[in-house]
């Protein structure tokens, strides 16, 4: 037991001198550490303090950061001034916005005039790595002899045009071939469906996309539409990466412009007018058919004509006139509804007024005679009409005399324009009492159509204001204008009233009556009620007076008679086979009256007078 207890004493004794040692130890180390402390104090004590100089330098370096940040802002806006603005205007471009040229339809919606696009051939000879196989391939399609096409692949323009324009089918080969040097440039071209039909009212557009000749004339600026700008940012490399708002300005479109005219009524008036000119070997001719209610052309026809498709073929310029507006001719005996209109309307005359027609009419010493050269004897003024003779209507006008006539004639529309929406109108030719070379004849023989110039135009507006129960209407080719979204309607315009009601309608029963049995009768239509009046005019030449055995057949009718929807004018320009207007240009009518009566679904009138 007792040994038991010493034993850990002994342990403790042995164990007691290593703590102290160590605890010795930890207290000299101390001193030690206060000593370095204060070395350190003495030595920073002794040394400049760096915090003080660390505001100074941080300063040093952003004023050094600004001097050169400040220099090359010199240099760049200053020194490089020049160079960055042409870098900024060569990647920063203003592009012009091209509009589309605006479409023309006719009054059913079919497309008369449009853009589409077209290709254009062209080789760049730098490109080419062999030329002689490229044109062995090439040629045949083009139809180029492959020696020539050579020697223009190999010349020295770093482009050359091989065709202004291919079709479809031409640029697909092309395309198959995938020639090196050998290119397809898109374009849009103005295109006419059509054809040749309705070519003189319509017109062409040039290479530089100008209108020319017809509505493309008259309505080119509208047609045109309105250029754009847009600025358009692009990178080092050329490619567009962003479109900028500056100076940006829309384009707008052209505007699209709806015709009055029928594609059926207008086929119609062609055909029958080809048929015409073929048969009687004439010189040519024109077909104006108008609504007389509103002044709206629903056909105007006119050979020789031209396909605007390839105006560039045209020889004679005279074929892209229109002549229904710029061909001045004598009417004639039509004009004889004038004569009688104004009669009638001044109470000099009435249907039953009767004068005896000797055959001859005598002014200053001068004799005019009846177209047959013989006479008609006791007739009334119906009669007048249906004999179409010149002594009745020089009768007329001396009831009336010169002031009252030529009141009439005026109030009629003619020697000015009509003011039709066509390019190159012109006004006529017509001589006023007071006038250089008027003299009392010209009185009388323009009261039968001759000695006085007129516009088909102008000739079909008159005689639609007789149709019209005497109100005369502006004529019309378009109807509607559709622009940035707005639609315009041009509506009809009444130009004034020429003769009351009553004298219109006594007119329109003289002319019906008139035209069974006389010399209208070849363009009538059984059961229906056509006015009408036949006219044969000579034809005036250069150096004065008439040519030898050339005339100008005519006919103008309206029909319903008593509520009509159309007026046909027809001219046949020297017949070789006829001269008469009563045999070239009155069967053509009657052919236009039977198609129109079916196309507009007019019935026949049980009661009309022909049968």
């Amino acid at each position: 037991m007792l040994g038991s207890r010493v034993t850990p004493v002994k342990a403790r004794a042995a164990t007691a001198p290593r703590k102290a040692t160590r605890q010795k130890a930890v207290t000299q180390q101390v001193p030690s550490r206060a000593r370095s402390a204060k070395r350190e104090v003495v030595r920073e004590a002794r040394q400049p303090s760096n915090v003080a100089h660390r505001p100074v330098f941080i300063l040093f370096v952003i004023v050094l950061a600004a001097s050169g940040l400040i220099a090359r802002l010199v240099f760049w806006q200053v020194m490089q001034h020049a160079q960055l603005s042409a870098r900024v205007q060569r990647q920063q471009a203003l592009y012009i916005q091209a509009p589309t040229r605006g479409i023309i339809v006719d009054a059913r919606n079919s497309p008369l005039a449009t853009d589409v696009p077209k290709d254009l051939l062209y080789a760049v000879p730098k490109n080419i790595k062999d030329p002689h196989q490229t044109a062995v391939e090439l040629a045949p399609i083009l139809g180029w002899k492959a020696a020539d096409l050579e020697q223009a692949l190999t010349g020295p323009d770093s482009y050359r045009q091989l065709a202004p324009e291919v079709t479809d089918s031409v640029a697909q080969q092309v395309r198959n071939l995938a020639l090196p040097g050998i290119v397809l440039y898109p374009e849009m071209r103005r295109t006419y469906p059509g054809g040749s039909t309705a070519a003189n009212v319509l017109g062409f557009v040039d290479v530089d996309g100008n209108g020319r000749a017809g509505i493309e004339a008259y309505y080119n600026n509208l047609l045109t539409g309105r250029m754009g700008l847009q600025t358009v940012v692009r990178d080092t490399a050329g490619n567009a990466i962003k479109v900028s708002s500056a100076a940006a300005v829309p384009s707008h479109d052209g505007a699209q412009l709806q015709l009055s005219i029928d594609g059926a009524v207008q086929a119609l008036a062609e055909n029958e007018l080809r048929k015409a000119v073929k048969i009687h070997r004439a010189d040519g001719g024109s077909v104006i058919v108008m609504d007389p209610r509103t002044g709206y052309i629903l056909a105007m026809a006119n050979t020789p004509t031209y396909n605007p498709n390839q105006y560039f073929k045209v020889k004679n310029y005279q074929a892209f006139q229109n002549p229904a507006v710029e061909m001045q001719y004598e009417p004639g005996s039509t004009f004889k509804i004038i004569t009688m209109a104004a009669g009638l309307d001044t109470g000099v005359i009435t249907p039953l007024t009767s004068f005896y027609d000797g055959g001859v009419w005598t002014v200053d010493g001068i004799h005019l005679h009846n177209w047959s050269g013989g006479a008609f004897g006791q007739e009334n003024m119906t009669q007048v009409l249906q004999h179409s003779a010149n002594v009745g209507a020089s009768f007329v006008a001396s009831r009336l005399q010169t002031g009252q006539f030529y009141k009439y004639v005026h109030l009629f529309g003619f020697g000015k324009p009509t003011g039709i929406d066509t390019s190159d109108e012109v006004a006529g030719q017509l001589l006023n009492p007071g006038d250089k070379g008027w003299t009392a004849v010209n009185l009388f023989t323009n009261s039968f159509g001759q000695g006085i110039a007129v516009t088909p135009i102008q000739m079909i507006q008159a005689v639609s204001a007789v149709a019209n129960h005497g109100l005369m209407m502006k004529p019309r080719l378009v109807k509607q204008v559709v622009y940035d979204g707005q639609i315009v309607d041009k509506s009809p315009t009444v130009v004034r009233r020429v003769v009351s009601a009553l004298t219109a309608h006594t007119l329109t029963n003289m002319l019906v009556h008139s035209a069974i049995g006389g010399e209208a009768q070849f363009g009538l239509v059984k059961g229906y009620n056509i006015a009408a009046k036949t006219g044969t005019a000579n034809i005036p030449a250069p150096s004065g007076g008439y040519i030898p055995n050339a005339t100008i057949g005519s006919i103008v009718g309206y029909a319903p008679a008593f509520h009509p929807r159309f007026v046909v004018l027809v001219i046949v320009k020297h017949p070789r086979d006829q001269p008469w207007g009563s045999m070239t240009a009155a069967p053509v009518l009657h052919d236009l009256f039977q198609e129109l009566f079916l196309h507009y679904h007019i019935p026949p009138n049980p009661f009309a007078l022909y049968k």
